[in-house]
């Protein structure tokens, strides 16, 4: 009568046990938080200074090389926040600093009626405030020649500086935020680290997400079916988001991306595997013309069929080496 019990007990202890999830140490993951991510905030802090500050001095003195020079540093403050946003995390979900700062579209309507009534930014409106806002006081509707005289209308001047230190105050929100999410990476309760992995990598799928949404699927797209059509900064910024997603998971230097961590635990060759997606994506994007209108569809494609391939190599070889449990929304595919 004991036979059939025995059998099972015997089937029970052949069956694959699964190991939990690897947990990182706290060393670790605060190493890797303050080099991969903090370093990528204190980076879009600089370029938001530069870019408020070369808005305070042209408008102090609007003319042709202060809007160049605004324009520039402008181009690096949403290039800078475009490698935050390859792959996010901490503070910055919790204080929502994408919509704060990058909410599109632009109301351009609800931003000229206040210019014209002299209101100055709305700090509670997302869709006339940030980076989108200035991009189009700074390039207007893919007119750039035309915005120096347009600019030198005092209000409308002090609407884009406006812009530019909300922006900036909106990244120093996250200061304390990364101060708070190291110390409590490094404390007692386990809960932060337990949690870092999936958080992150599922951030990373979103950034890389957010990369393929950034090229229009028809043939002949209309110019503001860009996000980046004022300034044509498409190839520029999906470089961006890459470079973020590089920094966060290979590390700027030895020994702190996440692809340390991931082959300590024996997964070397899924680092491969990711490292070959990654350059794949790399040469697509630099296939695209830097010209956005003179891209074809083709083109676009296999671009975003490289991201794509990028993206399931993360949610699938990554995800399943880390033991990390993905929602759909993250690891669906393009």
């Amino acid at each position: 009568m004991f036979r059939p019990l025995l059998i099972l007990m015997a089937l029970a202890s052949a069956a694959p046990v699964h190991a939990e999830a690897p947990l990182p140490d706290a060393e670790f993951a605060v190493r890797w938080i303050d080099g991969a991510y903090v370093s990528r905030h204190e980076a879009l802090v600089a370029a938001s200074e530069r870019f408020a500050g070369a808005a305070g001095q042209f408008c102090a003195r609007p003319d042709d090389a202060g809007l160049q020079a605004t324009r520039s540093a402008w181009r690096g403050a949403m290039l800078a926040w475009r490698t935050m946003d390859g792959a996010s995390g901490g503070p910055i979900v919790l204080e929502r600093t994408g919509r704060m700062i990058d909410f599109r579209p632009t109301r351009t309507k609800d931003i000229e009626k206040r210019i014209a009534s002299g209101a100055g930014v709305d700090p509670h409106n997302v869709s006339v405030r940030g980076l989108p806002a200035a991009e189009y006081l700074l390039y207007g509707d893919a007119q750039p020649k035309a915005q120096l005289a347009r600019l030198k209308d005092p209000a409308r001047c002090a609407y884009l500086q406006g812009s530019a230190g909300r922006a900036l105050e909106d990244v120093h929100q996250l200061d304390a935020g990364w101060t708070l999410y190291e110390e409590q990476l490094q404390g007692e309760a386990e809960f932060f680290r337990k949690n870092l992995f999936s958080e992150t990598i599922g951030l990373m799928l979103s950034g890389i997400e957010g990369a393929i949404r950034r090229l229009p699927r028809v043939e002949e797209a209309q110019p503001d079916a860009w996000p980046d059509w004022r300034s044509g900064l498409t190839r520029d910024a999906i470089g961006a988001q890459l470079d973020g997603f590089a920094t966060a998971y290979f590390g700027p230097e030895a020994g702190v991306g996440l692809a340390n961590f991931v082959a300590a635990q024996g997964h070397a060759t899924v680092n491969a595997k990711v490292k070959a997606a990654y350059d794949n994506a790399r040469a697509a994007l630099a296939a695209l013309p830097a010209d956005q209108a003179r891209s074809s569809e083709a083109q676009r494609a296999a671009v975003r069929s490289a991201l794509s391939a990028l993206k399931q190599a993360i949610a699938g070889d990554v995800g399943v080496a880390l033991g990390v449990v993905l929602g759909f929304n993250d690891s669906d595919g393009d």
